[in-house]
């Protein structure tokens, strides 16, 4: 299983680069668990991203930019909605809005965000920090 994934992990940075405005990446945050990017730019400092993991799914609108994919950074607002099982006391059929920021080198990416719980019956938990590393935008 480690062999694979290294696999994929290592053919993503050239499909990446050749698919442009379409981006790939492959992201392990908390409450997803696991979860693949799937980026489109439109133009040049903005971005729609979809985020499908195992324990839930983000949406995001961002800006942002990277420089020859050795440097960049990203500002994201987000909503996400939790299934399956997470990370941390996060229940599945919650959903969540707010803001990430992403910082990326040489394809390395760290995310932060905080979330707002705007639906569900959760009411405990009212707000969510993500923080994530993965490969990829």
């Amino acid at each position: 299983m480690k062999r694979t994934l290294t696999v994929i992990l290592l053919f993503l940075l050239p499909v990446t680069a050749a698919a442009y405005p379409f981006m790939v990446g492959v992201r392990v945050s908390t409450p997803q668990i696991a979860s693949i990017s799937l980026s489109y730019r439109p133009a040049t400092l903005w971005f729609i991203q979809a985020e499908p993991g195992v324990g839930g799914c983000k949406a995001a609108l961002g800006i942002g930019g990277s420089w020859d994919y050795h440097f960049g950074i990203a500002l994201k607002s987000s909503v996400l909605y939790t299934w399956g099982k997470t990370i941390g006391d996060v229940e599945t059929r919650q959903t969540y809005a707010g803001g990430e920021g992403v910082i990326m080198v040489s394809g390395i990416n760290l995310t932060f965000g905080l979330y707002g719980h705007i639906a569900g019956n959760d009411t405990e938990k009212d707000m969510l920090v993500s923080v994530g590393a993965g490969v990829g935008f």
